[in-house]
């Protein structure tokens, strides 16, 4: 695992995070990692979350590792963008994060994505198109419940007659296939 702690943070982000994590399931959370947005705010990552600016200002959200579906850097654009699994239907939720470079943080952020996901298969449906379907359980959480979801190929849609059913049955068979 990537060790990148720092011995001190700006007061008010190790704040915010101790606020936000107050009622996570293993209680306060260290920050491994952060990175200083242009816009002054801060994003931060502990073992088990990471910690996302809000409107309110000086506050944050914290999202499980397990509810990440993927981030990617635009270099060009200097963006972090994360986005959040959501339920079937609806897109996924996008979080642009203006930053002059990730550095450590963005490091972080790869690992724990990684290690979230215990299971990931993609099922042919139509041809070779068909569904991913992923298993994550946060990383530092050994015992916690695994979250599932699907994702379509693109080019299938979720009103094709019997496509939705077919995606779900193949979770189930996924989900069996492991046990977890």
């Amino acid at each position: 695992m990537l060790r990148l702690r720092r011995t001190s943070w700006p007061r008010e982000l190790t704040e915010a995070v101790t606020i936000a994590s107050r009622h996570s399931p293993g209680g306060k959370e260290d920050i491994l990692a952060a990175v200083q947005l242009i816009d002054g705010q801060w994003v931060a990552g502990s073992r088990a979350a990471l910690y996302l600016p809000t409107e309110t200002e000086g506050a944050v959200r914290r999202v499980g590792w397990e509810k990440i579906e993927r981030a990617g850097w635009d270099s060009e654009e200097s963006i972090l963008r994360v986005y959040e699994t959501t339920a079937f239907g609806t897109p996924l939720r996008a979080t642009e994060l203006k930053v002059d470079d990730p550095g450590r943080f963005g490091q972080l952020l790869r690992e724990r994505i990684d290690a979230s996901v215990l299971v990931q298969r993609h099922v042919p449906l139509v041809g070779k198109k068909g569904v991913r379907v992923v298993g994550r359980r946060n990383p530092s959480e050994p015992d916690a419940a695994v979250t599932w979801n699907f994702v379509l190929d693109k080019g299938l849609e979720p009103d094709q007659p019997g496509l939705v059913d077919r995606a779900e049955a193949a979770l189930a068979a996924v989900r069996d296939e492991f046990g977890i």
